[in-house]
């Protein structure tokens, strides 16, 4: 969908919400509480602290996707955060990053690979969303498709309902940003690499640049190289969204691409 149709859909909407006496915030709110419902404390109370509604019901989206592997994946406290340094697999993470910079190295004379160790706290991803600007497009696009498809409609929604069309719905465009609580980040065992020469970044993790500073400039396929030479530990890089900079720590042999946010 392009910005136009959005655009004029929206304010079809915003039309049939002044003609039936409602708001936008609200019948999206009530969407929310529809299809949050049976999930556990810890997804209940990390969408009360997102907002506006459209950017729930994004989040809400990737957790229905998520199914059976919500609990698995999802961020872990910040205890467990701070204690993975120092366990058996957080030290063998970071000697295979050292690998890889070493081998990095070897292979591109003049070039150093730098490595964001820090991992994303389920606050900090929190912040992120509420603020990132895909994130808040596709979720006014998500949000349009569900008034295009049930605004007016002749029967109640129902939960299973609407649970699928949220499990269905494609964006025209991805958000950036994993939805919080999601992110291998926050399990801290997600890296993002960034190419740099004389302490400057020549590819970085910048969204809008993955094609032209990574893919085209070769970048991409020489932190492959430099990842299978450290062992293949490392998983990705992430498909989608697409961010050739992006490797998950797998303690068993890592198969390419196969890497969550």
């Amino acid at each position: 969908m392009n910005a136009l149709r959005l655009l004029t859909l929206t304010a079809l909407m915003l039309c049939g919400f002044a003609r039936a006496g409602g708001t936008i915030d609200s019948r999206e709110e009530s969407w929310v509480e529809l299809a949050s419902a049976g999930f556990d404390a810890r997804v209940l109370d990390t969408l009360r602290q997102i907002a506006p509604p459209d950017r729930r019901l994004l989040a809400l989206r990737a957790y229905l996707r998520a199914g059976d592997s919500l609990a698995a994946r999802w961020s872990w406290s910040q205890q467990q955060l701070s204690d993975y340094p120092t366990t058996p697999e957080g030290k063998a993470a970071s000697e295979q990053i050292d690998a890889v910079i070493a081998a990095f190295a070897a292979a591109n004379p003049g070039f150093t690979l730098r490595v964001n160790r820090e991992p994303r706290s389920l606050e900090l991803q929190l912040t992120r969303w509420n603020e990132n600007e895909s994130v808040g497009k596709a979720a006014a696009e998500l949000a349009a498709s569900l008034n295009h498809q049930f605004l007016g409609a002749k029967k109640a929604v129902t939960a299973d309902v609407l649970c699928k069309f949220l499990i269905e719905w494609q964006p025209s465009v991805r958000a950036a940003l994993a939805a919080p609580g999601l992110s291998a980040h926050g399990q801290a065992r997600a890296f993002d690499f960034a190419v740099e020469r004389g302490g400057e970044i020549i590819a970085g993790p910048e969204f809008a640049s993955a094609g032209e500073r990574w893919d085209a400039a070769g970048w991409t396929e020489k932190l492959r190289a430099a990842v299978r030479a450290a062992g293949g530990r490392f998983a990705g890089p992430l498909a989608a969204p697409y961010e050739p900079w992006h490797y998950t720590y797998a303690p068993q042999a890592a198969t390419p691409d196969r890497v969550a946010r």
